[in-house]
C-alpha cells in the first residue's frame, strides 16, 4: 500500500519506491490512501482508463459501443500527459493532463482537432489568436492551423481531444511532453495505416459495410 504525501509543499509517493520531488502535487499510478496532513487535503488517484473499452490496440476497432463513464468528469485523473483511450476507422479519442506551467506545444496536425476542457484553466492559441479557456468550454482546431494550449491555472489541465482522423499510435500512453516529443521525432508515434483510409477503401476491404 502507498501513501500519497504533501510536507512543506513538496509531493511524493510512498510506496516500493520513492518518486521525485515536485514542485506541486503529483498524482502517480499507485494504490493511495486520501488523507489530511497538516490541514492540507491531498487527492488521490484513480485510472479509470481499465474501465472503458475503447480500442487501445494496433488493429481496426470491432464494431461495436464503446462506452467510457465519467471521462467527461473533472475529477479524472490518469496521471499522465497523454493516453489514447479509442481509436477508430475516422476518429481518436485522447485523453491530456497539462501540469501547472505546461503546455501542450506549438505545432500544426494535418487532421481536425477538437478539444474539450473538463478541468483547469488554460490560454488557446490558435492561428494568433489568444482566448483563456475553462471547465466546459470547446476549442476547434481546423486541420493546418497552428495552435498551442497552455495551463495558465494553479491545477493540471484536463482535456479530452478528438482527432479526425487518428493522429497517434492507438497504443500511446506519454507520462511526460517530452517523452511525446521524443518518440514522434523518432517516428514511434505514428497513426496506423488503417485510421487514414478513405470510406471506399474500407468498404472494399469489408471493414465498413455500406447501407
Amino acid at each position: 500500500m502507498a501513501i500519497a504525501v504533501k510536507m512543506n509543499g513538496l509531493s511524493r509517493c510512498l510506496g516500493k519506491q520513492f518518486t521525485q520531488f515536485a514542485k506541486a502535487p503529483v498524482f502517480r499510478k499507485c494504490d493511495t490512501i486520501p488523507f489530511r496532513l497538516s490541514g492540507i487535503p491531498v487527492r488521490s488517484y484513480s485510472d479509470r482508463s481499465s474501465k472503458y473499452n475503447g480500442n487501445m490496440t494496433s488493429q481496426p476497432p470491432k464494431n461495436e459501443m464503446v462506452y467510457m463513464p465519467g471521462v467527461m468528469s473533472p475529477n479524472r485523473s490518469f496521471g499522465v500527459f497523454r493516453k489514447v483511450l479509442h481509436t477508430g476507422l475516422y476518429s481518436q479519442f485522447v485523453a491530456m493532463e497539462v501540469p501547472v506551467n505546461g503546455e501542450i506545444g506549438d505545432e500544426i496536425h494535418t487532421v481536425d482537432q477538437v478539444l474539450i476542457f473538463t478541468h483547469g484553466t488554460g490560454k488557446a492559441i490558435v492561428a494568433g489568436k489568444e482566448q483563456e479557456v475553462r471547465q466546459n468550454d470547446v476549442v476547434i482546431v481546423p486541420a493546418g492551423t497552428q495552435h498551442q494550449f497552455l495551463n495558465i491555472g494553479n491545477t493540471p489541465l484536463e482535456v479530452v481531444t478528438i482527432y479526425s482522423p487518428a493522429e497517434h499510435d492507438p497504443r500511446t500512453v506519454h507520462q511526460t511532453k517530452a517523452e511525446g516529443d521524443a518518440q514522434e521525432e523518432a517516428g514511434e508515434d505514428e497513426a496506423p495505416e488503417w485510421s487514414q483510409r478513405s470510406k471506399s477503401e474500407n468498404e472494399k476491404i469489408g471493414l465498413v459495410k455500406a447501407p
